[in-house]
This record gives structure tokens, sequence and C-alpha cells, in this order.
């Protein structure tokens, strides 16, 4: 019952007030546009009928997924529309409702003596109200009608009352009215019968007697003269004829007086249902049910078949949320129910504040302003209560909006913040839904860098827009917008990176590698951008680590590195050129001056043919490195050339 009225509440959120919650027409399964974001009803038992989104927001999500005892606001941008327990509800009204809950929790709580006069003056009706349709003192006119209606006058007089009780006290005192004049009308219309029975009874006596005496008979049992009588016969046809006439005039009084009350009776029933379904559709659920048990009390016809037309709003409120015939005893039920209800959810929330279960409590005090807003036990809710489920809707309704904002860091932390104000509250569903987006666009931004990294710019546009809607927030986005603008100013670095790959100023790239990262969008430089770097990386390790030997020995470790270097850059070209090899193979040098200087005096000695010389040189340098490769070669060379005697 409570789901029906919950939606039965929406439904009357309401004509007198002017936040009627409209219903759109449901859609079937896969129609309507894609869902955005902002906040479906109260009810946490709805379940929606849209089918999953294609938005890359909400790929692959169950359609309206329930997050803090409501679906995830997926709006329809085409009709601003949400589902809602089956059917699809306008959203900018469900704002006005929930308006008219924040502006409730702020309100100070209805407990002045005045309200309280007010409030037992209407519970006093109530019970008067309970008697039996039958009681003889419900009679038109009798005292105790008398005394509902100038209750409800009195009751009128509380501003809170909003003119409801002087509305229902009009429409039952114009009832009473019409039935008066009914009553009267009926008492005329028995005299005007009893009347023309007279005039047809005397008007029949009167046509026997003529007939008596056309056929030679007295009324005596004499016979009747000849030529005697005749202007007696005249009388009496002239006196029934006004007999006649007479009766006729009173039938028709008796026949407008019996329309007139049917009409009378008609009109009067229909203005007192108006009022009812009024006061059922404004949620004035104390006057609507006391409207309807004086209903029965002032027409004992047992016609309680509301006047309405069959495809009005006000009947598919019976017959569509209510599921219920139109009739009087429909609106006492659903008022009835409604009344019940509200109070029960009051007494819950009371229960659920004292076990500071704040999420559950909120719900129900939900479910209850959004149907009983005037209900005594509503209107006298503490302040207390009311400011410390404030607190926490607040923070509900935070998480709702940082959720349209697809902030998810916020969300996750107003989560911790409602975790700690209710132990209760389940925050799983809520912090796995924000973990998810986030991984997804991470993994969105993870293809866009690929995608750069490829030079395919229409693949990165793609990934890090879908990356950007998921999260708009994602603190990675700034790295790829910074990468877009070096993809986008790139040019420049390109052609001075291939004009260095001619120069082989490997160096140079090197230095600056940062600065050339761009290249790697085009996958042909990317290839000599990883080779550039990876042989500087290896010419570095390569000096650090001879380096390192050539100092542990001062005497022969000169000598070695010299005779290394020149073997590397004989075996490597890319290594003659490099500036910090050249610069090694100086410094080396130097250290090993006289060995150096042997090698080359040997070498010139070979060149010019002093083969003898020559040798003696080689001879020289081994002795300065024993294991001087470059010597023995030299040596054996040379060597070769005199046993062979080919030096001629």
């Amino acid at each position: 019952m409570m789901k029906a009225l919950s939606l039965l509440s929406l439904t009357l959120c309401a004509a007198g007030l002017a936040r009627a919650q409209m219903v759109v027409p449901a859609q079937p399964a896969g129609q309507g546009g894609a869902m955005p974001t902002a906040p479906s009803g109260f009810d946490a038992s709805g379940s929606s009928v849209k089918p999953a989104s294609n938005d890359p927001a909400h790929r692959g999500e169950t359609p309206n997924p329930q997050l803090l005892g409501m679906e995830i606001p997926l709006l329809d941008p085409a009709s601003d529309s949400v589902s809602y327990n089956g059917g699809r509800f306008d959203v900018g009204n469900n704002a006005a409702v929930r308006a008219m809950f924040e502006k409730y929790l702020q309100q100070t709580p209805d407990d002045s003596t005045e309200s309280k006069r007010y409030r037992d003056l209407i519970n006093r009706i109530l019970k008067e109200t309970q008697k039996s349709g039958r009681d003889g003192r419900y009679t038109i006119g009798s005292g105790s009608l008398v005394n509902i209606g100038l209750s409800l006058y009195e009751a009128d007089k509380y501003p809170g009352d909003g003119g409801q009780s002087g509305m229902l006290a009009s429409s039952i005192v114009s009832a009473i009215d019409v039935q008066r004049k009914n009553l009267q009308r009926d008492k005329q219309s028995a005299r005007l019968m009893e009347e023309y029975n007279k005039h047809i009874e005397r008007a029949n006596q009167m046509q026997n007697a003529s007939q008596y005496r056309k056929d030679g008979r007295s009324i005596g049992g004499g016979k009747k003269g000849a030529g005697g009588g005749g202007g007696a016969g005249d009388v009496n046809v002239l006196a029934i004829a006004q007999d006649v006439k007479q009766a006729a005039k009173k039938e028709a009084l008796e026949a407008a007086n019996t329309a007139a009350n049917e009409a009378g009776l008609a009109a009067s029933k229909v203005n007192y249902q108006s009022v009812l379904i009024s006061l059922l559709m404004s949620r004035r659920f104390d006057h609507a049910v006391i409207g309807a048990r004086v209903y029965r009390h002032v027409y004992k016809d047992g016609d309680t078949q509301l006047k309405m037309k069959k495809d009005s709003k006000a009947s598919e409120l019976f017959t569509g949320v209510a599921g219920m015939p139109p009739t009087v005893n429909a609106i006492d039920s659903l008022a009835s129910n409604a009344r019940r209800e509200v109070d029960q959810s009051i007494q819950a929330v009371y229960n659920m504040l004292a076990q500071n279960k704040l999420g559950e409590a909120t719900q129900h005090l939900i479910e209850a302003v959004a149907i009983g807003e005037y209900m005594q036990s509503v209107a006298t809710f503490p302040m207390e209560a009311r400011q410390r489920i404030a607190r926490y809707w607040t923070l509900r309704k935070r998480a709702l909006s940082a959720l349209n904002a697809r902030d998810y860091n916020t969300v996750e932390e107003i989560a911790r913040k409602m975790k700690e104000m209710d132990e209760d509250f389940d925050d799983s569903l809520l912090l796995s839904y924000t973990a998810g987006k986030k991984r997804q666009s991470d993994l969105a931004l993870r293809n866009a860098f690929k995608a750069l990294k490829k030079g395919d710019e229409d693949a990165f546009n793609q990934y890090i827009q879908e990356a950007g809607i998921i999260w708009p927030l994602n603190p990675q986005l700034e790295q790829g917008a910074k990468q877009l603008v070096q993809y986008d100013e790139g040019d420049a670095e390109k052609e001075e990176f291939r004009r260095l790959l001619e120069l082989k100023s490997y160096r140079r790239i090197a230095r600056e590698k940062e600065r050339f990262k761009i290249v790697n969008t085009d996958p042909e430089l990317a290839k000599k951008y990883e080779e550039v770097i990876t042989l500087v990386m290896r010419m570095d390790g390569m000096l650090e680590q001879i380096r390192s030997v050539a100092g542990q020995d001062t005497a022969l470790g000169p000598c070695m590195a010299y005779e290394k270097m020149v073997q590397w850059q004989k075996e490597n070209e890319d290594f003659a050129a490099d500036s910090e090899m050249k610069e090694a193979l100086h410094e080396f040098e130097s250290l090993a001056h006289d060995f150096v200087q042997a090698l080359r005096d040997a070498a010139a000695c070979e060149e010019r043919r002093e083969f003898g010389s020559a040798l003696s040189g080689y001879y020289r340098a081994q002795c300065k490195y024993p294991h001087s490769e470059l010597a023995a070669q030299g040596i054996r060379r040379v060597t070769d050339i005199i046993v062979r005697a080919s030096y001629n």
C-alpha cells in the first residue's frame, strides 16, 4: 500500500499547490533518448524500463542503477523525464517536490497552543463522524450535523487550515440546504397530490351523476320527467371541467417539484463531490475523511458514485493508481489509509533515528511528507530531528549532484562522511561504481596515449574525448591536453630532429630528448629516436666502464683505454663521429703519451718501408704495454715481411 500511496502522492502533489507530478505516457522498451543526469523520484523501490544507454559515461550499465536509495539520475534530454516505478515522470515537477521537502526540513514545527486547539477540534470532528449513517441523530437539520458544521467553521479560523475547513463546511451547509428545500417541495407535492385526488374524485362523482340522469334514473331510483333537469346537466359539465383543470395544475406543480428536487440533488452532489476530490488531491486527508463520512449522512439514497468524466485526471486517480471504483467510499478509504500510513512512517522515523539509521529515516520521512504534508504527525515533527535529517539529506543531494557532474572524487568523500553519520549506510555500490568509472576513464586515456605514439590523431581524439566524458575531472586529462598541444606544435621539432640525424649529432638529440619526444607521433622517426637514445646510452656506459678500469692502474690503464677506444672507432663509425668518444680518446692519448708515440713512430717507419726501425718501434710500444694488441699485430706484420724478404 505504501508504494501505491507513494506514487499517488506524486500524482496528488498537487492540484491545489500547483506542484503536480505529471505522468508522461510510458514508452515501450527500446524507445526514448539516452538519459544523462538528475534525480528521479523519492521511492527507492522504483525500477526503470529505460534501455541501457550508448553514452560512454554509462556504457555497459544496468538501466538506472540504484544508489543512495534512489536511481542514478539518467534523464531523457528530449522529454526531460525519468523512469519511475514502471512509468515516466516529469523531472521539473520532481524538483518542486524535493524543494517542498527541503522547505519542510527548515520549517519550525507547528506546535503552538492555537495549532493544538485546531488539531483537537479536527480530532473531535473525526470521532463524531464515525457514527453509522443510519444514526437518527444525523437527520437533515439535526444538532449533530449542525455541530459538525459549526466546528468546521471554528477550525477555519486557524491560519494553517488554509480555508479547507470553511470550504468543507460551506459544502455541507449547501448540501443540507438543498435537502431542506427538497423536503419542503416533497411536503408541497404531498399537499398538491391530496388536492389533485380531491378534484379527481369530485369530477368522477359529477360524471357519474350526469350519466345516471341520461339513463332516466334519479339518484333515488325514480324516473326523470321529460324535459326536466337540462340546466343542471350543463352545470355538471362545467364543474367537471373545472375540477379536471385544477387537478392538471396540481399534477404539473408536483412534477415540477420532482424535477427541481432531482436537478438540485444532482447539482448538490456534483458540488460536494468536487470538494471531496479537491481535498483528496491537495492531500487534506482529515478533511477528506470528514467530508466523505458526512456525505453518507446528508445523502441517504445510497448513491455514492462520483460524478466525473470517464477519461478525466480525477477518474484516472482512482482507476489508474488506487485500483478502486470512483465512489465517495473510495475517497474515504484512500484518505484513511494515507493517514494511517503517514502516522506509521513517522513512528518508523523516530525508531530509526533512535538507532542512528539516518538513511532509512530520511527515506521514510520523505514518504511521509510527500503523502501527508498537512498531517498532525508530520507538522509536529521535532526541529532537532529535522536538522539531523537535513544534514544527511544535504550530503545525499551533494552526492547526486556530484554523480550528475561525474565528480567521482567528491562522491567518494561524501560517501565516507555519510558512512560516519550512518554506520548502516551501504557505500559499497557507490564506491564500486565510482571506481569502475575511474578505471574506464584511465583505460580510455591509456588507449589515447598509445594512439598518439602511433601517430593516429583521430583515434587519440576519440579516446581522449571518451575519457573526458566518463570522468571530466580525471587528473591525467591535463597530461593528455599537453601532449595534444605538443603534437600540434611538433612540426618544428621533427624538422630539427631530421637535420641532427643527418649531421649525426646524436649527443644533441640525447641532451634534448624530452623536447624531441614529440617525434614519436611519426612511426619512422620514433624508430630513429629510439635508436639514437639507445646508442648514446650505450656509448656513455662504455665510457664509464673504460674510465673505471683505466683508473685502477695509472701505468697500463691509459694504454689499455686508448687502444680500446681506437678499436671501437674502427668498428663503428658512429663511435668515431661522437664528440664524447673523441674527447675520451684525446684524454687517454695524453695519459699514455709514450705508448702512443711509440705506436705512431713504428707506423710511420712501416709506411716508409723502414721495417727494421718499425719492428723496433712496435717492440718499444709493447714494452710500454705488454698486452697491446696493436703492437703485437705490428710486430707480426713487419716480421712476416722481413722473414719473407718481401720488403724490396
